[in-house]
């Protein structure tokens, strides 16, 4: 090996050597060293991403309940007008409502016409499936959006104890779908009466039109009595000839 041969190789060798050795302020770094270099978030970061995850949460879920609280007071609205619709389309030509009384309550649903799971009502199918029970045959409950129950009577048209007018009451309303579904426009369903009561007393009567202070202040007075029951009445003759208190009576109660 000549000279040149070993120079060469000495110069490698001590590169090599260079690029294995740490350097001394790295030997001697203490934990300060790497505190640029560190990821991560204080407790205090970490807090105040929890706060805003917490406050959007809450948001969220207040949202979701106001609008499925809008959803199932537009549901109602819904199927009291088709229920209404049916009521009319089948007992047309019979020229009264005899036979449309359903109520299914805790002992079960029963009919002033037939105690057999309202088996009129049933047969003609008066409600949408989604809000009936059928077990064995029978009705054994119907629910409103709100998850209560709901009871169809008849009641006198005008004077009279004939049964010609009826009414859909529906059980357990919130306080906010109460005041909704009272202000909403039921003239144009051809309803001609509503009322708000709590149990089976009555809060507050109201011919159509009505008046938005008279509609909250029921609402209120029923929902501070426990529950808030809605009624809506169809085919009452003048429903301006009767006072605020004195609808037509209950044919079941």
């Amino acid at each position: 090996m000549n000279n040149f041969e070993i120079k060469n190789l000495q110069i490698n060798f001590n590169q090599a050597e260079d690029a294995l050795t740490i350097p001394a302020e790295s030997r001697h770094c203490d934990h300060k060293c790497g505190s640029t270099t560190q990821s991560g978030r204080s407790m205090i970061e970490m807090l105040g991403v929890l706060a805003i995850i917490g406050v959007l949460s809450v948001g969220g879920i207040a949202g979701y309940s106001k609008a499925m609280t809008k959803y199932r007071i537009n549901k109602t609205i819904e199927q009291i007008t088709l229920i209404a619709g049916n009521i009319r389309a089948f007992w047309g030509p019979q020229k009264n409502y005899i036979g449309v009384d359903c109520d299914c309550g805790a002992s079960g649903c029963t009919g002033q016409s037939s105690k057999d799971g309202c088996p009129i009502v049933k047969k003609a199918k008066i409600f949408p499936d989604e809000m009936i029970t059928v077990t064995d045959g029978k009705i054994t409950s119907i629910t409103n959006p709100f998850g209560d129950r709901v009871l169809l009577g008849t009641t006198r048209k005008s004077g009279d104890n004939d049964n010609k007018a009826f009414y859909i009451w529906l059980s357990n309303i919130p306080e906010e779908a109460c005041i909704e579904l009272a202000s909403f426009d039921w003239q144009n369903a051809n309803a001609a009466a509503i009322q708000i009561s709590s149990g089976i007393a009555s809060i507050k009567g109201f011919p159509l039109p009505t008046q938005m202070t008279d509609i909250v202040n029921a609402c209120s007075d029923a929902y501070s009595s426990g529950y808030i029951d809605f009624i809506a009445y169809f085919d009452i003759d003048s429903p301006n000839a009767y006072t605020s208190e004195n609808l037509p009576a209950f044919a079941i109660y």
